[in-house]
């Protein structure tokens, strides 16, 4: 089968990512070509000020060289720039004359950096600071003693006035704003930070526009709104970027501030994708790396056609070290409304800490000249977590940082490329990294900015220290692969295979007949993402009333279908009937309240079904839901709602299958202290409607239903998002606590959200006679 033709326009970060998970995710599906107008391969645009600083050199900046897109098969030509697009024919000519088909095209051309219409822009000696040819120029340009003049006083700005006089300049930063980054910090911190930069020789014009520029065929001065006149050599134009949206304009693309974009990063002609500071998302144009990363594993995903979620927007974090000064903004720190903001500034320290609190949540927060604790902040942030008043002030009054120790192995050292502290651990462990610089090479954490790099130095110290104890979950399935449960059914979805015999020879299984922990864990991803999955012929189903599991010993069991807990006469007669008459070896209540016919021989199923005619239940105990009623209660309380939900929410799921072995516990009455310990969803009727909690002993209160309908609905929704969201044997209490339980309620209480997952679990159930998975 013949490739698809894939082409990038643009050589830079969020396109080359891209490309490398679109090669994660199917290395063999595209035949791909990349366009880059620099004269360059691929390198890290964040080092370029790092560069002028004097902290890193030219050949630091290089991320993939020609090694890399050699090996991947990419076709890549430089300083050549797509001049039009044929989106009927799906063709594309550079400025070379060369003419390009295409089947999928992706754009990442980024953004160019705005200059003013202002006269005398077109003079030497004025320039901007986006490539490595700026830096180079700007480096060549700047003459020790020489006036320099930069125009704008954001991060940019900044980190160019600072490079400026690391190379010997008398610099002037003319910015027309009261406060520098006034996008991302208030005026507290800003002042901070400039008081920093005045201290090494950095002046600063605020509230001043410029009018034009003056001289000869080169620069001479600066000449202000109100007549101010400032010597310049060298100008830096730092106002801003813009969106690169030329080529999707004049090809009809829907384009506005960027080119619009779907939550797959599609434009409005579908095979045509956009990624990075050229694409615009739900109204946001995003000019960070992490928001283009985020963007570029959604987009690798949907172009491959494996399943993915839609991107949904990015929180924004910025951390700069400038001056000595760090300094760290996440979030929004501006809104207005419903807003709470919490300081903390240490005059003599020249620390400044800021949280904004939005409804008890994090909405933004702020840290200047000390960091400790940011990276908590932020994963605080991202999980919306709930602060009472005395816990938004012991955020602020932490003097001291937790030791790296203390910070959970999920938590994000690296935000730019979502590196985790336990990813760290694992490949220091593995591979014996010994410096930061394998560590970025091997996780790519410090990788893209840099500046996560003090917490890799601590994290990789600690880790090779007689402190370090920390126990690692086994991130591989079991003994019998090395991928982790995501890569697995991630690859089954990619490939295509639909039996473990084709996991075992596709993914190189080492055990041929694989063990006791991976054979059910691929049962149970094949069932759930294979459609008409129908088993590996482990055990029998011919119908709802001829059914029966294998156990490890050959024989069989069978389950008859109780509903509520309660059975009757005439169906005790039949199983003790077919007990007697095959020597049934064993019958036994099982855990979940139904009866359990274990050891019986395959011959005598025909025989036994026959004897029985009941429905039967072949759900793996370990995979099943068990649906009980308290019905103990002698305080003269309603009975018969809660016995009907019972009935319901059982058959409901009865052919369901579940990461592990799910509890729930339905409560007629609130009178007496409940009998449901160890449940993982317990619902308690009250005068009011219906408690529901969730988590063990004795679990967290997830809401409170006014009717039984709503109580049924949610419970429902909640346990097809349980399946869909669990880990494998990921008990209903771990996935709580990892996903957060204002995440389970917002998934929850969104209505169209709530439907769609009891939806998809009645499909999921409504064939079962025709295609239940058999183990």
């Amino acid at each position: 089968m013949a490739k698809e033709k894939l082409v990038l326009i643009g050589n830079g970060m969020a396109g080359i990512r891209c490309l490398e998970e679109i090669i994660l995710s199917d290395p063999n599906r595209f035949s791909i070509t990349v366009f880059g107008s620099e004269n360059h391969l691929n390198y890290n645009r964040i080092l370029l000020s790092s560069i002028l600083q004097g902290n890193s050199s030219f050949e630091e900046t290089i991320i993939r060289d020609s090694d890399w897109y050699e090996k991947n098969q990419i076709k890549v030509y430089t300083n050549e720039t797509v001049i039009q697009l044929d989106n009927v024919n799906k063709t594309l000519t550079t400025n070379r004359n060369r003419d390009v088909s295409y089947d999928k095209l992706i754009l990442a051309t980024g953004s160019t950096p705005f200059v003013p219409p202002l006269p005398g822009t077109g003079k030497e000696g004025i320039m901007t600071f986006r490539t490595i040819e700026d830096c180079r120029q700007i480096m060549n340009s700047a003459d020790k003693g020489k006036s320099a003049v930069v125009i704008g006083g954001g991060l940019l700005g900044l980190e160019a006035a600072q490079g400026l006089i690391h190379l010997g300049m008398e610099v002037t930063v003319v910015h027309n704003a009261e406060t520098i980054m006034n996008n991302q910090l208030d005026s507290v911190a800003a002042g901070l930070l400039q008081d920093s930069l005045q201290k090494e020789g950095v002046k600063f014009l605020l509230k001043k526009e410029t009018q034009c520029f003056k001289g000869g065929s080169r620069v001479e001065k600066v000449i202000l709104a109100d007549g101010k006149e400032l010597p310049a050599d060298l100008v830096i134009i730092a106002a801003g970027v813009r969106p690169n949206i030329q080529l999707a304009q004049e090809c009809g693309l829907n384009t506005n501030k960027g080119i619009v974009v779907n939550g797959y990063m599609q434009t409005s002609f579908p095979d045509i994708y956009a990624v990075g500071e050229c694409a615009e998302h739900r109204g946001v144009v995003y000019g960070l790396v992490k928001p283009l990363y985020e963007q570029g594993k959604v987009l690798a995903k949907h172009i491959c056609g494996v399943p993915a979620e839609e991107y949904k927007g990015s929180i924004l974090s910025t951390k700069l070290k400038i001056s000595g000064m760090e300094v760290f903004s996440a979030g929004n720190l501006f809104e207005k409304g419903f807003t709470k903001a919490l300081t903390l500034y240490d005059e003599d320290e020249q620390t400044y800490k800021k949280i904004v609190f939005k409804h008890n949540k994090i909405s933004g927060f702020l840290m200047v000249g000390d960091l400790q604790g940011h990276v908590r902040l932020l994963d605080m942030m991202k999980r919306k977590r709930d602060f009472s008043d005395d816990e938004k002030v012991q955020l602020l009054n932490s003097a001291e940082e937790e030791h790296i120790s203390s910070m959970a192995q999920t938590s994000i050292v690296c935000n730019c490329n979502g590196v985790t502290k336990k990813s760290i651990i694992e490949a220091v462990s593995a591979k014996g990294l010994e410096t930061v610089e394998e560590v970025r090479s091997c996780t790519k954490a410090s990788g893209t900015c840099g500046g996560c790099k003090p917490l890799v130095e601590e994290l990789l110290f600690y880790i090779k220290s007689d402190d370090f104890h920390e126990k690692m979950e086994p991130s591989t399935l079991c003994c019998c692969t090395n991928l982790t449960e995501e890569e697995i059914v991630e690859q089954i979805q990619i490939r295509g295979l639909r039996s473990i015999e084709d996991v075992f020879t596709a993914l190189d299984w080492r055990k041929e007949n694989g063990c006791s922990i991976c054979v059910p864990a691929l049962r149970y991803f094949l069932s759930m993402t294979v459609p008409g999955y129908k088993g590996d012929g482990q055990s029998i189903w011919i119908s709802d009333m001829e059914n029966a599991i294998r156990e490890e010993d050959g024989t069989y069991s069978i389950f008859p279908q109780i509903y509520g807990g309660e059975t009757a006469s005439d169906q005790l007669q039949k199983i003790a009937a077919a007990a007697e008459k095959y020597s049934i070896p064993k019958i036994a209540l099982s855990n979940n309240g139904r009866i359990k016919l274990t050891g019986i021989l395959e011959k005598d199923l025909p025989g036994i079904w026959q004897t029985l005619k009941m429905k039967l239940i072949p759900v793996p105990q370990t995979a099943a839901v068990s649906v009980n009623m308290n019905d103990s209660k002698s305080c003269g309380c309603e009975m018969d709602s809660p016995k009907k939900m019972a009935v319901q929410l059982q058959k409901k799921t009865e052919y369901a299958i579940f990461p592990k072995r799910l509890e729930m516990g339905i409560e007629p009455c609130s009178h007496a202290s409940t009998n449901f310990a160890g449940k993982d969803i317990v619902a308690i009727k009250i005068r009011q409607g219906w408690e529901i909690y969730i988590g063990e002993n004795p679990g967290e209160l997830l809401t409170i239903a006014s009717i039984e309908e709503e109580a049924e609905e949610v419970i429902i929704a909640l346990m097809q998002y349980y399946r869909e969201s669990a880990k494998y044997l990921e008990s209903v209490s771990e996935w709580t606590a990892r996903i957060g339980l204002i995440h389970l309620r917002e998934v929850l209480f969104d209505f169209e959200l709530r439907k769609l997952l009891i939806r998809r679990l009645e499909e999921d159930t409504y064939n079962a006679a025709s295609r239940l998975p058999v183990f």
